[in-house]
């Protein structure tokens, strides 16, 4: 048998039944589920190693999907849950938890919801991963940068630099364009958009917020443990709860990369993307700008585990217990220090002392601590969210197969698709569900 190497210079040619485009969650569990059907396989990575981006999910401790039943799952992705409802079902979170542990991988389950495994370490799934695609109907070529994709009559040819792939079926799985170190740059909607597929303009999804106030970067890095936000959209509430963290310009954390899925396309970008990059990376035209906006008035309320009633009644008896104590000090037993001394300078209670302090000033306090006013004005980079919104359009893919609509035996898994959910594992397990399906699906195809 002739080396890999050997065979590129000599023929530049590959022939395969089906090539996988990206080796990150989605392509590979493509790859494993068609590999399970019969069928020759090839994958195309351009790092040189796979799975770059979910080495960094959850910190490095890789959150792979969250507790409850396929249909909560489901209900959690509005207003993309149409679309996942099949592949979630076809390989839901008790599938994927099972396919772990079959290979020696146990995972624990968070308060939160939040699903790990046992060892808290990401380079385990991804090397359980990696083994199965060791199998022999599968061949991983890392480092090779896609250049084009086409199609021939019935054949895909995958152009590369120095060779060309053949394929009788092909699935595009190369990510969105959230966290470009990892590989993920947009390709993948460049690739489609070639195939005749429409682009829905990347967004952030699940990025930190760029607010108005200029005093959150003296708050850098202090975070309250669990919040409650709000907003409105043309009239309609949006709201998160969870933990949150204030950055240098603005907040971040859960509860607000949550929010963030359903507001930044209602938000300017921090900066307009690099054009010298755009025109490396050839992304789709309409994909790099996105209109400024005026902001969106976020309510934020600091305590939400305790009612305005109940907060009077705390409030009242600490101030009357000590008497003698700044109001920053006693601020201070209900939010982090730091924050307690930016309400106190903007309400000018800096220098008034508990017995001094008035009803109304009482409920000036409350109403601050129940409904903290930030004014977002922009989401943070593209390149910082964890995951993209937009990306090839839901209406032009069939979602019981994850097949092409417009192109016979092209299938798409994962981020490259206009599809979203929020913090907590829902966004990888929507990528190992689309690709199962997709995996499966493409094989089925070629019967």
């Amino acid at each position: 048998m002739l080396n890999s190497s050997l065979l590129f210079f000599k023929t530049n040619m590959i022939e395969t039944d089906l090539c996988i485009i990206g080796a990150g969650p989605a392509g590979m569990m493509a790859a494993i589920a068609a590999a399970e059907r019969s069928g020759k396989i090839i994958i195309l990575e351009s790092n040189t190693t796979a799975g770059r981006k979910l080495l960094l999910t959850g910190r490095g401790r890789c959150n792979l999907t969250h507790t409850g039943s396929a249909d909560e799952i489901i209900k959690a992705f509005k207003p993309f849950d149409r679309f996942v409802r099949h592949c979630i079902h076809e390989f839901s979170p008790a599938d994927l938890i099972k396919f772990f542990a079959h290979r020696g991988l146990e995972t624990v389950e968070e308060p939160d919801g939040c699903v790990f495994p046992k060892t808290q370490r990401s380079s385990d799934i991804k090397q359980i991963l990696t083994e199965e695609l060791k199998k022999p109907d599968i061949r991983i070529l890392y480092g090779k940068k896609v250049q084009s994709v086409r199609k021939d009559g019935d054949i895909f040819v995958i152009l590369s630099e120095k060779f060309e792939i053949s394929a009788k079926s092909l699935i595009i799985a190369a990510g969105g364009a959230s966290w470009p170190q990892t590989g993920s740059t947009g390709d993948g909607y460049r690739f489609a958009e070639s195939l005749g597929h429409n682009i829905i303009k990347p967004l952030a999804a699940l990025v930190p917020l760029i607010t108005a106030e200029k005093f959150c970067s003296a708050l850098a890095g202090v975070g309250v443990q669990n919040v409650f936000i709000s907003c409105k959209i043309n009239g309609k509430k949006i709201s998160s709860s969870g933990p949150m963290i204030f950055t240098h310009n603005g907040i971040g954390g859960p509860a607000v990369l949550d929010l963030s899925r359903f507001i930044t396309d209602r938000l300017g970008e921090k900066r307009s993307v690099d054009p010298v990059r755009d025109k490396a990376s050839k992304m789709p035209d309409g994909c790099q700008r996105r209109p400024v906006s005026n902001g969106v008035e976020l309510s934020i309320d600091l305590l939400p585990d305790i009612t305005h009633k109940q907060l009077d009644k705390k409030l009242t008896e600490d101030l009357m217990q000590y008497p003698k104590r700044n109001i920053a000090s006693t601020i201070a037993q209900y939010t982090p220090k730091a924050l307690a001394e930016i309400i106190c300078s903007n309400y000018k209670f800096t220098d008034i002392i508990a017995g001094q302090f008035t009803k109304k000033d009482r409920m000036t306090l409350i109403e601050t601590l129940k409904n903290f006013k930030l004014t977002a004005v922009s989401a943070d980079l593209l390149e910082k969210a964890t995951v993209t919104r937009g990306g090839i359009d839901t209406l032009q893919i069939d979602r019981k197969t994850m097949q092409s609509k417009l192109c016979g035996r092209l299938f798409f898994a994962g981020e490259v698709i206009n599809i979203d959910g929020p913090c907590g594992g829902y966004n990888l397990q929507f990528a190992f569900s689309s690709g199962f399906l997709a995996g499966k699906s493409a094989v089925e195809s070629l019967k």
